[in-house]
């Protein structure tokens, strides 16, 4: 007799989005493709083409992430509400995407790195921004879920559980006159 399969605990993250409502799904599917519109557009990759597989790889896998953060500003719980300091790993990731993805001979990637032949650029420095731009914004995911559990946590030592007492609110709210 054989002992029953059980299926693999999954990540806490991956349980977390599975409480998500539709909003916020619905958030970061428009995040999803207004950056790959906005990269795509930026970086010449819809008009010029030909750009190699990996380009277009990382440019969706870099939407799916944008889109998960911006998805994770919608409705959260309080304590986790978006600041302003929230959005600058997500938009250093988002120029990342731009120099990792662009093709063509004026990109903003060329005129960067200027002095760098070709070969360079497309198989060595455009693959390192890949990279860290990708890994930038899992971070960014990663950190937005991880601050949801903690404000949703009961409170340890009395305290309410608090948020960033230096930034501003990314959308805030008017008290009552």
């Amino acid at each position: 007799m054989t002992a029953p399969k059980t299926a693999p605990a999954r990540p806490a993250w991956w349980r977390q989005l599975g409480t998500w409502r539709r909003a916020r799904f619905a958030a970061a599917g428009a995040g999803a493709v207004a950056a790959a519109a906005a990269v795509g557009s930026v970086n010449g990759m819809i008009i010029d083409g030909g750009a190699p597989w990996w380009s277009l790889a990382v440019l969706a896998a870099g939407a799916v992430l944008t889109g998960l953060v911006l998805g994770s500003y919608v409705r959260a719980p309080i304590g986790a509400e978006a600041t302003l300091c929230d959005t600058r790993w997500p938009l250093i990731g988002l120029t990342g995407l731009v120099l990792a993805t662009s093709t063509g001979p004026d990109t903003l990637a060329t005129h960067l790195f200027t002095g760098a032949a070709p070969w360079v650029l497309a198989g060595m420095i455009q693959p390192a921004f890949a990279i860290l731009s990708l890994g930038l914004l899992g971070w960014a995911l990663r950190e937005r879920l991880a601050l949801e559990r903690w404000a949703m946590a009961p409170p340890d030592d009395g305290n309410p559980a608090g948020a960033c007492a230096t930034c501003r609110p990314l959308f805030p709210t008017r008290s009552a006159p």
